[in-house]
């Protein structure tokens, strides 16, 4: 049974604090509460894993530990806004990761999903990870992707469910109302 090789990558992402506002939702954070975010950040580095799987068509996985969603999913249980905020802080972890590994990726370009093929599975199991039909891994927050950056939409597994690919026409959905008179 074929397996890619897998090799760990010692990244340690610096928090990106544009990112972070976007994917929270928050126009401003207060000293307290950016030292309370910067806290977990820290606390969770250690729990972010980064494997180069490959020696030719090499594909990157960035994932945090299922801790990490342990953490959040209870977050969310005491304080929805709270854990929203924490789920914001594992997102831009592996933004940050992917960021730091391949800065060409940019502001707006994706990072496409390979297609799930048997000895990518494979060698995903052997780091606890499952590659579903689908496209998605089964840790919440968690990506694969070709690395270093190649390719783009018209490779991706997702294309085809993808917003950016269905040429939706979405300009009528925030036309403003007539004033009554």
């Amino acid at each position: 049974m074929k397996t890619l090789s897998i090799t760990q990558l010692p990244v340690q992402p610096e928090f990106d604090f544009p990112t972070f506002l976007f994917l929270s939702q928050i126009d401003e954070l207060g000293p307290r509460d950016m030292i309370a975010v910067l806290d977990v950040w820290e606390k969770w580095l250690p729990m972010l894993k980064v494997y180069k799987l490959g020696d030719r068509k090499e594909h990157v996985v960035v994932f945090l530990e299922s801790a990490v969603e342990d953490q959040v999913d209870e977050i969310w249980k005491q304080s929805p806004s709270e854990g929203f905020k924490h789920e914001a802080i594992a997102q831009t972890m592996i933004m940050g990761t992917l960021k730091a590994l391949m800065p060409e990726l940019g502001e707006k370009q994706c990072a496409p999903v390979p297609e799930p093929t048997k000895p990518l599975c494979r060698t995903l199991e052997k780091i606890g990870l499952n590659l579903q039909d689908s496209g998605a891994l089964d840790r919440k927050y968690a990506t694969i992707t070709p690395y270093p950056h190649r390719y783009g939409c018209e490779r991706c597994h997702l294309k085809d469910s993808c917003i950016k690919n269905m040429n939706l026409d979405l300009g009528g959905i925030m036309k403003p109302q007539p004033k009554a008179e």
